[in-house]
């Protein structure tokens, strides 16, 4: 016997399943007032209203709280446009690899700093010793942890480049 509920905004009754009607996060095993097609309209209606500013702010609220994926996504979209070797990794993975100092000046990365702005010479911010624009590969092998300021010195010449034109000076 299936049992049924009443949608409270267009008062068609469903029965009571998940096909018709979203989960209720605060109820075990409870569903919402509202089917599944009146729901959708609502939420449409709420972001269409919105103003300009207020999508942005959601947005980047998104994406802070999901920065690896973003991190990860833009990388992909980079190596693939540029048509060079991808692989997934995380920043996790780099440091627990090669250690958490900077691997061109050796000195130790702080990863309290900020990643923009005024200290942040010396926060964390992962270097590809061939760059992606020369053809490098988006892998693991190529990336190493690297302080803002030396991966902005690097620019996009390669490691071996860098070290010798440090030499040079």
């Amino acid at each position: 016997m299936t049992t049924t509920k009443t949608c409270t905004e267009c008062k068609e009754t469903y029965p009571a399943t998940l096909e018709y009607f979203y989960h209720h996060p605060l109820g075990k095993g409870s569903l919402r007032s509202n089917c599944k097609t009146c729901t959708r309209k609502s939420q449409m209606n709420y972001l269409n209203n919105m103003t300009p500013e207020a999508r942005y702010q959601m947005k980047r609220a998104e994406q802070q709280r999901n920065r690896h994926v973003y991190r990860q996504a833009t990388r992909k979209q980079v190596a693939l446009k540029r048509g060079v070797l991808h692989e997934d990794w995380t920043e996790k993975q780099l440091i627990d690899t090669y250690g958490s100092d900077c691997y061109i000046c050796n000195k130790p990365i702080d990863f309290d700093a900020p990643k923009k702005g005024i200290g942040s010479d010396y926060s964390f911010w992962p270097d590809h010793m061939t760059p992606t624009s020369r053809g490098g590969a988006n892998t693991l092998d190529n990336v190493r942890p690297c302080h803002r300021k030396c991966n902005q010195d690097k620019y996009t010449m390669t490691y071996e480049e860098y070290i010798a034109k440090k030499e040079s000076e």
